[in-house]
């Protein structure tokens, strides 16, 4: 019997919620690849309905996805400095870290299961790199590469945002990028006076 476009969306869905809610040790290995993988079937599918086009929504999941691991990233990063900093402001920052990503992930979640958009469950191998590089770091001189490096990935993700604020079809993805860049830019900025004062230090 010939399946319906409705009834392999369905099957899509489920299977979606169904990965969705597999616990992170048994989570894939390359949990952007796949989150890609099931978005880009998803959106063949929802092409055929949505006032969006196929490359419109791909965009919009790719975008989705790819700040869904750099907030892990930055929760990650932001609780390591936590255990790893020496200097009291630089643990401080990561806890201010950890909050604001975690709480900008649960908003991009929440949108992202409106858009029926498939999150990773873990960061991405890039970003994962990113982790075990600072990880890696003795504890002295730690916070000196935590900054340095944070500085960095602020400076992609404001040019992912700044992109999105302009190109996301999704309104609710689009509003989501815009509003984050005003804060994503107020951590750039703290964070570059953080480095500076941490290699002051040395």
């Amino acid at each position: 019997m010939k399946l319906t476009t409705k009834y392999i969306l369905g099957a899509l869905l489920i299977g979606s919620f169904s990965f969705a809610t597999t616990p992170v040790a048994q989570a894939q290995k390359k949990p952007v690849k796949e989150a890609e993988k099931i978005n880009k079937k998803r959106n063949r599918l929802k092409a055929d309905s949505s006032p969006y086009s196929k490359d419109q929504l791909q965009y919009d999941a790719e975008f989705a996805v790819a700040a869904s691991s750099s907030n892990m990233l930055e929760i990650a990063l932001g609780k390591l400095a936590q255990q790893k900093a020496i200097a009291t402001e630089v643990k401080e920052w990561g806890k201010r870290m950890e909050q604001e990503h975690g709480q900008a992930e649960q908003q991009l979640q929440a949108i992202a299961e409106r858009a029926c958009i498939t999150l990773p469950q873990m960061m991405g191998k890039d970003d994962r790199g990113i982790y075990d590089d600072i990880d890696d770091r003795k504890y002295f001189g730690f916070d000196k590469k935590y900054m340095r490096d944070l500085q960095e990935l602020h400076e992609r993700t404001i040019a992912r945002f700044a992109d999105a604020a302009a190109k996301a079809s999704n309104p609710e993805l689009r509003t989501y990028a815009a509003e984050m860049l005003p804060k994503l830019r107020e951590h750039e900025e703290i964070t570059a006076q953080l480095f500076e004062r941490a290699s002051d230090r040395k």
